[in-house]
């Protein structure tokens, strides 16, 4: 969304297309798209209603192809093997010409490599996350993606700069270009820095994400509740998945009372709610290699907010914060009472907690904002003129 935004600020035409998945998601992607000033076009695939059919039938296309590609490794099969809407989107890539298909995330790049050769276009990738290096993927498909088609493009972006080290590692490719992912200064605006906050008598921990469920690091912010005075609150902000309310409530216990699940809100509206906040919990694993490299939108969030930052030593969060050291600290994952020391310093000495509050604000403001990343990001395409066709790009979004 942010460079599709940039993109069409910038004077450029710019097309998104990409497939649904999550019902629930429907009216919030409404709010989203209301006023954007780009197209979109989708296939649904929500498992309910009118697509429930379509839906069906291509988690079974997705099924056989993936079985078929196991054995004969034919990558003709990819666009079929990998992504549940692959050919749909496709047919919607190759169906308008475009100087540049820019394609988010691995199923989304057979889709922009083939349209961008059917219309002798420019390719691009904004690599989302380090699929090889995954776990629970595919990884003798998504290598096989990856080798067909990132010597292809024209760029390769990455999230963090260890992502990026890796990936061209990985593969005989350019340095891919970073791109943290930043908000744009508009999100906070109307809110005041943290050195013009009235003082609160409660410290208010925050955490967000999609959702609320296990291996999330939650754990560690509930039990150092424990640890910390009454005057401190854990508030977490998704949809709690089945059963795990219940859980934190009981590894809670007496504290339970303490811990708020707050429910999801529209996107451009996630920093501005985070003002009653007084620090924000970055609480990433470790041990997923894959996902330790990047940097998440959380603690950007929090840093733009202007919120103090307590974080798990990743390898990605750590080259943030040693850039940063003021805004917060780390801690090893699972330690909670590692946690909790850390922050008992910031309820004893709330001028320290404000101190380490408006540090956030300002790096935020100097370094890690959408502002300034997305100059690098269109330089990209300064060649290009103005009000031509930019981007036609493929998503595995809902």
């Amino acid at each position: 969304m942010r460079e599709a935004d940039s993109l069409a600020e910038a004077g450029h035409e710019v097309r998104v297309i990409a497939s649904k998945h999550l019902s629930w998601a429907g009216p919030r992607d409404e709010a989203l798209l209301r006023h954007r000033r780009w197209r979109v076009q989708t296939v649904d695939f929500r498992p309910d209603g009118a697509s429930r059919l379509r839906a069906v039938l291509g988690r079974g296309r997705l099924r056989v192809a993936s079985a078929v590609y196991q054995r004969f490794q034919s990558t003709a099969l990819i666009p079929y093997a990998y992504g549940l809407a692959g050919p749909e989107l496709l047919r919607l890539a190759r169906s308008e010409p475009a100087d540049w298909f820019i394609a988010h995330g691995h199923a989304a790049l057979p889709v922009a490599a083939t349209a961008a050769a059917r219309w002798q276009a420019r390719l691009g990738f904004d690599c989302e996350d380090l699929l090889t290096h995954a776990a629970n993927e595919p990884r003798e498909l998504v290598r096989a993606i990856e080798a067909k088609y990132l010597p292809q493009c024209a760029y390769v972006s990455t999230a963090s700069p260890l992502m990026a080290e890796r990936l061209a590692l990985d593969h005989p490719i350019p340095p891919p270009l970073v791109l943290y992912n930043v908000f744009p200064l508009e999100q906070a605006e109307g809110m005041l820095a943290p050195r013009r906050r009235p003082n609160d008598l409660v410290v208010r921990l925050h955490w967000f994400g999609q959702t609320i469920g296990p291996g999330r690091g939650l754990e560690d912010a509930v039990s150092a509740l424990a640890e910390l005075p009454v005057a401190v609150e854990l508030h977490l902000r998704g949809m709690a998945s089945a059963g795990y309310r219940e859980k934190l409530e009981a590894l809670a216990g007496s504290e339970r009372h303490r811990v708020f699940c707050l429910p999801p809100i529209e996107h451009d509206e996630v920093i501005r709610a985070m003002e009653p906040f007084s620090i924000g919990l970055a609480l990433e694993r470790p041990e997923n290699g894959n996902y330790s490299r990047t940097v998440t939108n959380k603690l950007f969030s929090y840093l733009l907010a202007g919120l103090a930052v307590a974080a798990t030593d990743t390898p990605g969060q750590r080259q943030v914060m040693s850039q940063i050291p003021g805004a917060g600290f780390l801690y090893s994952a699972g330690d909670a009472r590692g946690l909790a020391r850390e922050l008992l310093k910031w309820v004893r000495d709330r001028q320290a907690l404000r101190a380490a509050q408006q540090a956030s604000w300002d790096a935020a403001r100097a370094r890690f904002c959408w502002d300034r990343e997305r100059e690098k990001f269109l330089a990209l395409f300064a060649p290009l003129p103005a009000a031509e066709p930019v981007l036609a790009g493929g998503s595995k979004a809902s």
